[in-house]
């Protein structure tokens, strides 16, 4: 009985792919910022030193959520690549036990 359920290696091989590439994407979003200088003190004092504070503080946290997504992004596409050759071999095995498909007998 089928109930409609199916996974698709080459589907998921792709679809590890696609979110190697957000990773990596995510992962250089603060290697850009830190070439601009962002997330680093203004060196200002006085009255607008409160801001400066707060908008490092802010690109530090957005910085640090980015990192958090793309290494979250990479293990999840690990997973789906990890997940595809187990079902490669799961499927492997299963012709092999089936008589005339691959089995010995």
């Amino acid at each position: 009985m089928n109930a409609g359920f199916s996974a698709d290696p080459h589907a998921l091989e792709a679809g590890s792919s696609r979110l190697a590439q957000h990773a990596e994407q995510y992962r250089a979003v603060p290697r850009q910022l830190a070439t601009l200088g962002l997330g680093e003190s203004w060196g200002a004092d006085g009255l607008i030193a409160p801001f400066a504070l707060a908008v490092a503080q802010c690109v530090q946290a957005g910085v640090r959520a980015l990192s958090v997504h793309g290494a979250v992004l990479d293990d999840t596409g690990r997973g789906l690549g990890d997940t595809a050759a187990t079902l490669r071999d799961a499927d492997a095995t299963a012709r092999g036990a089936v008589p005339g498909h691959g089995a010995a007998t």
